[in-house]
């Protein structure tokens, strides 16, 4: 089993932003010394709830501070982004970790970013899907043409191409049971939620895993991130007043 922490930069208001950034580092620091796989760096526009606006910058930042950790995305949110410029910066962002990169896409769930960025809520899916589908163009090939239903390019080469080949690891955040099919039928790997309770998470693998087989791919071999929430007490009674 492999251990990361999912690293979100909440603001109280109450002290300085410096201050969560530094505290999060010390974290940082702490997880690798201490054999953790990843830190798994949380997006988010416009709210206290994590302060991180860009994760290749942030992550950047802690790959120059680390040795060891890997640094994930969790999530990079697809249908904000144009892709042919999020493929430079997470190939840059690989190659500055000496190819440390977990890449994690999704389509984000807060209103208010989608409000502020102009995204139509019901297009986000097709929109982060088809973002992800570009940067793998992209990075596969020396040059590549794409005409799909949000983005049309012809003959683009996107430089620098990842330090990890044929790919970084990367996963789409699925949530529901409808995305998660549709990520199983595309093949792709898939971020699990912190929100399901245990039962919830452990029906959804078996739909990943059946729907795998149904359209022709093999889970074997996958690493599939599963977020919990744990809370640490000394004792069972300290650690439900924590939570």
């Amino acid at each position: 089993m492999k251990v990361g922490i999912l690293q979100f930069f909440s603001w109280s208001r109450r002290i300085p932003l410096e201050e969560v950034y530094s505290r999060a580092f010390d974290r940082v620091a702490i997880m690798d010394d201490g054999g953790y796989d990843a830190v798994w760096l949380a997006e988010h526009h416009f709210n206290t709830y994590s302060v991180c606006p860009s994760v290749c910058l942030m992550g950047t930042h802690i790959a120059a501070r680390t040795k060891n950790l890997r640094i994930g995305t969790a999530i990079t949110l697809g249908a904000f982004y144009h892709p042919l410029r999020l493929a430079e910066e997470l190939a840059m962002l690989d190659i500055f970790s000496g190819g440390r990169l977990n890449w994690g896409a999704g389509r984000g769930f807060d209103p208010k970013e989608f409000k502020a960025f102009r995204v139509d809520p019901a297009e986000s899916s097709d929109r982060f899907r088809e973002c992800v589908d570009v940067i793998l163009e992209a990075w596969q090939n020396d040059t590549f043409s794409f005409h799909g239903k949000y983005w049309d390019f012809d003959e683009v080469e996107v430089l620098p191409k990842p330090k990890q080949q044929p790919l970084p690891p990367y996963w789409l955040a699925s949530t529901s049971p409808d995305a998660v099919i549709r990520s199983a039928k595309d093949g792709h790997s898939i971020l699990m939620d912190p929100h399901s309770e245990n039962g919830e998470i452990a029906r959804k693998l078996k739909l990943y895993r059946d729907t795998l087989a149904e359209n022709g791919h093999s889970f074997e071999g996958r690493t599939i991130p599963i977020a919990r929430l744990i809370a640490i007490g000394k004792t069972e009674a300290e650690a439900e007043a924590v939570a």
